[in-house]
């Protein structure tokens, strides 16, 4: 169990730092010539590692890896849990299985009414797919990770969420191409992904912490694919 434990936290701690110096290189110009042009790479690192927008995903996931060895994170998960039986035993919807793909979506009605976005439709169907399978692919790796550790698997629920994973990946996605022309209609998908995790909870499919990690993978992985988006975009202008 203490391995597995540790190799979580390594996980988990790996991506952080990842995203973290990815995010402190734009201390250096890395300037590339394009047709009498230069590429800027520090742009983009800016524009989606900064280190300021790590820490709530970051927090997140990381709250999520301490569970088996910080009591207190265990028994809050408990207490909500027996809060959600006891108050709402009979609560039970399927909306949170829509509902999670509803910010994701929503960029593509952007596209049908011609919205400005920060990218084109064919480079949103490129960043989309990118993005549920870079989430899809370290979601796995840390149910496989987690799931013969107790802690996690107390109440037979998975860790992290999958539909908060993929609800506030697209909320990312969402955010990413309006923020330069809407900027608060931005954060409207993180309303609906919230709204998805909380139904998980009451659902009593999820606990808090598997819920907040998912978030936090979800927001983490889209900034991550954005990022290998743009650079192989720019290499590519590059040749």
């Amino acid at each position: 169990m203490i391995k597995k434990c540790a190799g979580l936290a390594i996980l988990i701690a790996l991506l952080n730092c990842y995203c973290y110096t990815v995010s402190a290189q734009n201390i250096l110009q890395i300037n590339y010539p394009v047709e009498g042009n230069t590429i800027d790479f520090d742009d983009y690192n800016s524009n989606y590692l900064k280190p300021a927008t790590l820490i709530i995903p970051g927090t997140f996931l990381i709250y999520g890896a301490l569970k088996p060895v910080v009591h207190g994170i265990a028994q809050l998960d408990d207490d909500i849990l027996r809060q959600v039986k006891t108050n709402h035993p009979g609560f039970h919807t399927h909306v949170d299985n829509y509902a999670m793909w509803a910010p994701s979506a929503s960029v593509y009605v952007l596209d049908a009414f011609k919205v400005s976005t920060s990218h084109s439709f064919q480079e949103h169907l490129l960043l989309d797919a990118g993005s549920i399978v870079l989430t899809g692919g370290i979601g796995y790796i840390m149910r496989k990770t987690t799931h013969n550790i107790k802690a996690y698997t107390t109440h037979n629920t998975k860790f992290p969420s999958g539909h908060v994973a993929n609800a506030f990946r697209g909320a990312e996605f969402f955010h990413q191409e309006l923020k330069d022309n809407n900027t608060l209609l931005s954060y409207s998908g993180y309303v609906v992904a919230t709204t998805v995790g909380v139904l998980r909870i009451y659902n009593k499919v999820h606990l808090l912490t598997e819920v907040l990690a998912g978030a936090g993978l979800g927001i983490l992985s889209t900034k991550l694919t954005y990022l290998i988006f743009e650079k192989t975009r720019l290499l590519k202008r590059q040749y």
